[in-house]
């Protein structure tokens, strides 16, 4: 079972935290994904502000205001230029030949994760004040609803994966599978469907592991607050993101989570996302009410504050 575990501590000589951007643009940076040689960011205004976008091409970060109506929680796309974000009251964004394209979800439920493979596309989310949880999937045509009064909110997607508060399902082709462990569960990813990662908590930190047909504990010791992130993939580490500016690696040499100590931000990630020899943290004052801003720290070769422009 832990044999997933044994692999290679990112970084090397020269690879540190730090702070990259501050107070960046007007809402929250929720989200991260790579569309080609650039970092795509996705946040907004929450609770009824308007969507933006930022993308890093690895000298600075432009950012673009107005995307859309209500807030983006989430991307993630197949191919360079090819790419969907979702959010709040359905709101669901696809990026294709080069022009942004309106494809919502008739729901009025916040869209909290995406997940799009050639063929189809998952959406998920639910209703924050009623607690339950909805799962959309779109192949050729027009959304359809797979479960829209699911007893929690189902917070994100990955492959054929689901979690949420208090739930956690798998997709067998025709149906959704109940596998829940009793956590709330913000965000899961793994390497292959018999070493997945899922990572939230109410209180404090939780990370759960996948292998052999169940969860098991993984050690949270030092993590503190309860996560938001994880990015993983095959032959990769384990990253995680949480509130207060936490941000760690599993450290396989040292048997513990190697941390940014102290923390580059007092402010809270909502995602961690790897590209190229850099891993980005993505978050912002996420607790202030109004007048939201974005915060990105990165692990890597690269350090200090960017330039931020708005995008041409």
């Amino acid at each position: 079972m832990w044999l997933a575990l044994l692999l290679g501590c990112p970084g090397g000589g020269g690879d540190d935290w730090g702070l990259m951007a501050d107070q960046v643009g007007e809402g929250m940076l929720l989200a991260a994904w790579s569309d080609g040689e650039d970092v795509l960011f996705v946040g907004g205004e929450l609770d009824g502000g308007p969507g933006v976008t930022a993308r890093y091409d690895g000298d600075s970060l432009c950012t673009s205001s107005n995307v859309t109506e209500r807030a983006l929680w989430w991307v993630h796309g197949t191919a360079p230029g090819e790419w969907w974000a979702v959010g709040e009251a359905g709101t669901a964004l696809h990026h294709t030949g080069g022009a942004d394209v309106r494809d919502d979800v008739p729901t009025e439920a916040t869209l909290f994760g995406v997940w799009a493979t050639d063929t189809e596309v998952w959406a998920v989310g639910g209703s924050v004040s009623e607690n339950t949880g909805e799962v959309w999937r779109k192949t050729d045509g027009d959304w359809q609803a797979i479960a829209t009064d699911l007893p929690g909110i189902v917070f994100k997607v990955w492959d054929n994966w689901f979690v949420g508060r208090q739930v956690a399902y798998t997709w067998n082709g025709s149906e959704l599978e109940d596998i829940s462990a009793g956590e709330n569960l913000l965000t899961v990813r793994g390497r292959s469907d018999n070493d997945v990662w899922a990572v939230g908590g109410t209180t404090s930190a939780a990370v759960l592991h996948w292998a052999d047909g169940d969860w098991t504990a993984f050690d949270n010791t030092s993590l503190g607050q309860p996560l938001n992130g994880v990015w993983t993939d095959p032959g990769e580490t384990v990253w995680v993101a949480g509130n207060f500016g936490t941000a760690a690696f599993w450290d396989d040499e040292a048997a513990s989570w190697s941390f940014s100590s102290p923390p580059t931000t007092a402010e809270h990630f909502h995602a961690v996302w790897k590209h190229n020899d850099e891993v980005f943290f993505a978050g912002g004052n996420f607790f202030s009410p109004g007048n939201n801003t974005g915060t990105i720290t990165r692990y890597g070769p690269n350090q200090g504050l960017v330039d931020v422009t708005a995008c041409p």
